[in-house]
């Protein structure tokens, strides 16, 4: 009985050891005002990762990411409550709360994207995507890793108003630039999405949209075959995103 209770111990032991690898994420906003975060997982679903939560202005939040992991990270932005419903003026979930419980953000929103790898020896993967548009600047940086890059779109939209191209541009009811749309997502064109016909690397090509994005971001993901600004990373890195990197809004 003692022999059995000690390879039982010894087995688990093993496997707290070299089974519960995680990576830590930290999450900063810099922006003069509050964010509203939130991720939705593609694997790893069972961990216990939020959903959706508030951040304050010079705010922080960490929590660990199961390996393996991959999902997107975004911020909605410029939220509030009518009665019950709780909307967002860009990134919302539609979920009718702070919490997203698995869906995703409505563009246009900038994401971050993430494919953890499952040991430490194997590489993580990691863009700032504006495929759907984006909505805050936001960085992405190995916090232990200083020899893998970082990924980020710093455009101040009060500067940029998505390129000069004004059929991209998302406004509040002030006629304030908020958002700003990619061409997929404001006109939805199979050859803008890379979809039907336009589904392959070879008959998908930058459009004027993309190559205007990239101009603002150019270390970030601005149509779905743009694999040139996919980061990676080996070794156990650990991220930290950042929202307003040098605190823009």
């Amino acid at each position: 009985m003692k022999a059995n209770y000690f390879s039982v111990v010894v087995i688990f032991s093993l496997f707290f050891i070299y089974g519960c690898y995680a990576t830590k994420l930290l999450i900063k906003n810099n922006c003069p005002h509050k964010i509203w975060p939130a991720t939705q997982s593609g694997t790893g679903e069972g961990a216990a990762i939020p959903t959706g939560f508030r951040l304050a202005s010079r705010g922080t939040k960490k929590f660990n990411l199961p390996n393996p992991w991959s999902g997107r990270i975004w911020a909605r932005h410029l939220c509030s409550y009518s009665g019950q419903n709780f909307t967002c003026l860009t990134g919302d979930c539609r979920s009718g709360s702070i919490e997203c419980d698995g869906a995703g953000g409505t563009p246009p929103a900038t994401l971050v994207q993430f494919t953890i790898a499952n040991t430490s020896d194997e590489k993580d993967f990691y863009s700032v995507s504006i495929v759907d548009g984006f909505n805050l600047p936001v960085s992405v940086t190995p916090i232990n890793r200083p020899d893998c890059g970082i990924a980020d779109c710093l455009v101040n939209l009060k500067d940029a108003h998505c390129g000069n191209q004004v059929e991209l541009e998302v406004r509040d009811q002030n006629e304030t630039v908020i958002g700003c749309k990619s061409g997929c997502s404001a006109f939805n064109r199979d050859d803008l999405c890379c979809t039907g016909a336009y589904n392959s690397p070879q008959t998908c090509k930058p459009s004027i949209y993309s190559l205007t994005l990239k101009k603002l971001c150019d270390k970030a993901i601005t149509y779905p075959y743009d694999d040139e600004t996919l980061f990676t990373c080996s070794g156990g890195a650990n991220y930290k995103i950042t929202f307003c990197p040098w605190g823009q809004e």
